[in-house]
């Protein structure tokens, strides 16, 4: 629902800080590794890798609509 707010309202960059994206993938790559390494159920591997696809979709938003954001504050201040 946070990806689905966020393409509504298209300011994803002020409501998030990319450090924050940052951490937080990393914290879902290690549990996706300790997964796969501790041979965990099916189950657990399959959500790890779906918190790391919902990770890789909110920083591919967060940047798109930084560029975005960017480019409609330096359109403004031109005209």
């Amino acid at each position: 629902s946070q990806i689905y707010v966020a393409c509504r309202n298209g300011r994803v960059d002020q409501a998030l800080s990319l450090g924050f994206l940052l951490c937080w993938i990393a914290g879902d790559l290690t549990n996706f590794v300790g997964c796969y390494l501790t041979n965990q159920l099916p189950i657990q591997i399959v959500t790890a890798i779906f918190y790391v696809n919902m990770d890789i979709i909110m920083i591919s938003q967060f940047v798109y609509y930084k560029l975005k954001n960017q480019k409609m504050t330096k359109c403004k201040v031109f005209q």
